[in-house]
């Protein structure tokens, strides 16, 4: 019997036409494309600011889409940068918009954070990630510093050991997906 790929929801916390992070995601999509199938969902900056003790009903069509698709996937897959020390505004807000319900909630989530630095927006990221109740791993998650050069403008690992482990995550992840 053959087994589906695994569908990954992946999202970037970069949204400009040149963030690294959006190209890293579609490269992997590329490179991946036998082993599962990543959907890049790009709205996030659509989304309007997150408001506590909304309804279900209040609650704007396009971040319902996100939470759904969100319940579909087997897996997200989460790269970001790093702003001002800290998770960028539009992913904090998408993940604010989940936290009433319960779609991270053991979903398996893979986390690379790539940056000039990272180390904060990776740590906030992932206790952000752990409060929600995300599946989490020290195998699927990997922070990318210097991240300009170690992936070119169009998203290619030119970095060997980076590639390395960006190839491991993936497969860690892959694996993880499949039990």
């Amino acid at each position: 019997m053959l087994q589906s790929k695994p569908k990954i929801l992946a999202i970037s916390g970069g949204i400009s036409s040149t963030s690294y992070n959006k190209k890293i995601l579609q490269t992997l999509k590329v490179n991946y494309t036998k082993d599962c199938e990543i959907l890049i969902y790009d709205q996030i900056a659509n989304f309007p600011f997150f408001t506590s003790g909304i309804s279900d009903e209040e609650t704007p069509e396009i971040v319902k889409d996100f939470l759904k698709e969100v319940e579909k996937a087997d897996g997200i897959l989460i790269c970001s940068p790093e702003y001002v020390f800290s998770i960028p505004g539009v992913l904090k807000n998408a993940i604010e918009w989940a936290v009433s319900s319960v779609v991270f909630t053991d979903k398996p989530v893979a986390l690379i954070t790539a940056a000039s630095v990272g180390e904060k927006a990776h740590e906030s990221l992932l206790l952000v990630l752990k409060t929600i109740g995300a599946k989490l791993s020290e195998k699927t998650n990997l922070l990318i510093t210097g991240v300009k050069g170690k992936v070119s403008v169009v998203g290619e690992i030119i970095d060997e050991p980076t590639g390395i482990a960006v190839h491991n995550l993936m497969n860690f992840f892959l694996n993880s997906l499949r039990k």
